[in-house]
Order: C-alpha cells, then structure tokens, then sequence
C-alpha cells in the first residue's frame, strides 16, 4: 500500500531519527524507506537504480546494521505518541516464509520445504474505542534450531511485555492483550509480579485443585456457574483454509463471516500451580475468569466461545464489555501481519542472509503501520477528507479511476476508488489489502508520470 506524501514524510523522518553512529548510514535508511514507502510490494530492482540497489543491499548487509538501530527512530515515535493515553499492547507472533529454491544463509527449514524465521511483535493501539495503530514497541526474532541454550519461545511473550513496558514507561495506562498461545502460569504470574494489566484468552482446561468424587474439577466443569449479564453483538470476520496449517485449521476452522450475538459472563477464580512449573512460582493465583458465547448460532455451525482471563474488574456490564471489546482489538495485530506480508511484499525479498532479512523487515515495520493506520482511519473517519491523498493524486484518480468521485470524497470514497484500480469491486465488501496496495501503486505510477509531464510542459514554455 504506497503512502501519500505527507505520510511518507513521516515514516522518513523516524529513519532520520535513528541512532547511527554513521550519519551516512541514517541517510541511507532514509533513502530506501522514501523508496519503500512509494511503492512497498514491489521488488528491489524495479525500486531502486543500480547504484541505490548495490547500496541497499551493502545498508541491510552491514554488521554495523541492526534491527532496534532501525527502528529507533519509530520507536520514540511510538513513545510520544502513546505517552499521554492510555493503551493497548498487542502481542503475536508470525512466521515469515521464503522460496525453498536457493538456500538463504541462518534460516531454517519447514515442513512445507521452504525457509523461515519467527517474528514476535508487540504493537501499540489507543485504548478510546478506535484502535488507532500508534506503532511497534517491541520486535523479537528467532530461527528454530537444535541448540540447547537458545531462549525458549515460550518466554517470549514476557519478554515483549517487559521490553514495550520498559520502553512506553508507565505515564498512561497499558493492558496487555494475547491470544491462546499465551495461556503459560509462569506468565501470567510474571504479569501480576510487575504489576502488568492484561486480557489474554485461555487455551488449556486447567484443573482448580478441588476434588469430585475422585476427579479434578477443571474450568469447564465450573461454566455453568457464569451468570450472564451482558448480550451484545459482534461482526466475526470470513476465514478461509488457504494457506493455514492443519493444527491452524483445527484450532479456528474456516468459517463464513456472520454477526454474532454473544452472552457474557464472569467469575473469580484461582488457578493452582502445576507441578511441573518452577517452584520459584506463587503456589496459586486469583485471576479473574471471563466467558463469552455465541447464542443462537447458524444451524449446523459451532458456536463462538472465548474464555479470557483477566486482572480488570468484572463487577458491572461495562466492565465486561470493556474486556470483550479489548480482546476483540487483537485482530488488529492479524491485520498488520498482513500489511507486511500481502501489502509490503516482504516474503518476496530476495536478500539472502538471515541478518539482511530482519534488518529489512525492521526497515519495513513503519510504513506498515502507517499503511495499517490510514485504513484504519478510513474505517472510524469515514467522512474526514484530509489525511488519504494529495491533489496530485486525487486529480488523477479522477481522470483515471473506475469509479466516480464527488467534489468532496470522504476518505471511505477515496478508498473505494483506490481498490477499484487494483481491481477491487464495490458490492463485494471491503476491499483487501491485494487490491489496495494494487491500485495505490498503479496511482503511485500513474500519477508520477503526470508530474513528470507537468515538469515538461512547464520547461518547453
């Protein structure tokens, strides 16, 4: 998704900001985030002349070159923009995958044959309702291996809470939120330790400790104690198989998008320490327990069920809604991985070290945020005018675009007809992010060539 110029001089400015040691290396990450954010899916070469291409590959190769130097710059972005408002920290991780044919050096194999590496990120959202992306405020990245002394990927997930908390401070309030791959008792009691609030959904049936006849009663066998005292409505997005793992398509099995109608209740609990946890551990913890279920599902489709547990208080209807709501915000993480991946191309790179790769990722991190945040604001502001398109691009998105545009077009108008170039059709729902990187880069095209038309007839008068 290409970024209009104002925003390009945003991301541009955070690579100004980076802490080189070398001044020049600054401006280079300058140059080839400019470049990047003009047309982010397509390929090196076509992006950059021979020499910015040789230079581009030196700047990514450099030992001297690192990942948290790159995102130093956004990172204090990220720190000023959050440090007045209270937050949300979105934790996930993603794998990025790369061509089996030729051997990219430190990546490891999968399954499928290809190559990869892991990402962990922690990204920022204002805690108002409109989940604006404020940025990155922690990235990890590992290579599966046989070595013994490598950090457990399990703890990753305290280690982005203590390294985004770290960073953000705590001028504001933050909540942690996590899916079901951090339901861990060493981290949520390293959570109530440093005193971190968080929303994290439950994957294990965890056993309480008590007794019944003979059995240990778990937490399924306490739900129909959850009194429900909220019903509301939520719009659950299509998910499709492709591309997914068997344990993914186990896990969350495809499904048609739908509104759900969900009930929502809670209880407090404690959770006993399992044996094979450290003794170092509290033996158990009170955590708060929250239930959410879909009532009157479509025929012949399981119903909707998240158990999230929680620090935040669970006494009133707006406390729970407030839980649901925070939980649901963790799609948006889903979204920027798909920025990165489908909008910026990156699994497309053609660097072929390890260390290259995540210094290019780093490089792309920014304008996938950005990219991520005017969607956004094309969803809660729909009818601002002011933040999508310059008059270059707007002049010839008139002249050019499939799809007419009043006199002044909303920010939702400008979008659709944005998508419309790279395909996108508008009955069919919202557009995707292949249709709209599309379409912002034929504009990106389109409208670099009026300029330069513009230039000549200016200079043949």
């Amino acid at each position: 998704m290409a970024l209009d110029r104002g925003t390009t001089e945003q991301v541009v400015q955070q690579a100004l900001s980076a802490s080189f040691k070398d001044r020049r290396l600054t401006l280079r990450l300058a140059n080839i985030v400019e470049k990047l954010a003009a047309s982010p899916a397509a390929s090196f070469p076509t992006i950059f002349n021979a020499a910015e291409l040789e230079g581009a590959y030196r700047f990514f190769g450099n030992p001297n070159v690192t990942g948290e130097i790159i995102l130093s710059g956004h990172y204090a972005s990220v720190v000023k923009l959050s440090a007045l408002q209270p937050t949300l920290i979105v934790h996930d991780t993603t794998k990025f995958v790369f061509d089996p044919e030729g051997e990219r050096v430190g990546l490891g194999r999968i399954r499928t044959g290809g190559q990869a590496f892991f990402a962990h990120f922690s990204l920022v959202l204002s805690a108002d309702g409109k989940r604006r992306p404020l940025g990155v405020a922690a990235l990890q990245t590992w290579v599966r291996d046989d070595d013994p002394d490598a950090p457990r990927e399990r703890d990753r997930w305290a280690r982005g809470v203590d390294i985004a908390s770290s960073r953000l401070g705590q001028t504001a309030k933050r909540i942690h939120v996590m899916d079901r791959e951090a339901d861990d008792y060493a981290l949520f009691a390293h959570l109530a330790k440093h005193n971190q609030s968080f929303v994290i959904r439950l994957m294990h049936d965890r056993i309480l400790g008590e007794q019944f006849d003979g059995k240990a009663v778990k937490i399924s066998n306490i739900l129909s104690q959850v009194e429900f005292i909220v019903q509301r409505s939520a719009t659950l997005s299509r998910r499709k198989d492709g591309g997914r793992s068997p344990a993914q398509k186990k896990t969350h099995p495809a499904r048609a998008a739908r509104t759900a109608k969900l009930a929502v209740g809670a209880l407090r609990i404690e959770i006993p320490r399992r044996l094979t946890s450290g003794d170092d551990l509290p033996e158990r913890l009170p955590i708060n327990l929250v239930r959410v279920l879909e009532i009157d599902a479509p025929e012949g489709v399981e119903p909707v069920e998240w158990l999230l547990l929680t620090d935040q208080p669970i006494e009133t209807p707006e406390d729970l809604d407030r839980i649901v709501d925070t939980y649901r915000a963790r799609w948006t993480i889903e979204e920027l991985f798909k920025v990165i991946k489908t909008g910026c191309a990156f699994e497309k790179r053609q660097l072929e070290e390890y260390e290259g790769l995540v210094n290019a990722l780093a490089a792309t991190i920014p304008i996938a945020c950005k990219a991520l945040e005017l969607r956004t604001r094309a969803r809660i502001e729909p009818d601002s005018t002011d933040i999508l398109l310059d008059a270059d691009h707007l002049l010839v998105l008139r002249a050019k675009g499939r799809l007419k545009l009043p006199a002044q077009p909303t920010n939702r108008e400008i979008l659709l007809a944005v998508a419309a170039l790279g395909g996108h059709i508008k009955w069919n729902g919202d557009p995707g992010w292949k249709t709209i990187c599309g379409g912002l880069e034929k504009l990106l095209s389109l409208t670099e060539g009026y300029r330069i038309a513009k230039l000549q007839l200016a200079s043949d008068q």
